[in-house]
């Protein structure tokens, strides 16, 4: 399957937002002097990196298909 430029620039959009969001909730957690803050930042942040993962592992599937 082709991805179009467009549609790739959008999955870059949304690996960028990723980043940013496990950053942000990493950075809260570690601020954070609430140990329930604490979890529940570390928590989202855990959740965006999934995302991200998910996000990262399909894109390089489908270049891995191209190859062949």
């Amino acid at each position: 399957m082709q991805m179009t430029e467009m549609e790739l620039l959008h999955i870059g959009d949304l690996l960028n937002s990723e980043a940013l969001a496990i950053a942000k909730y990493t950075t809260g957690a570690s601020q954070s002097t609430d140990p329930k803050l604490q979890q529940f930042y570390s928590t989202i942040a855990d959740r965006h990196r999934g995302h991200y993962e998910t996000l990262l592992r399909n894109v390089q599937n489908l270049a891995n298909q191209r190859q062949y």
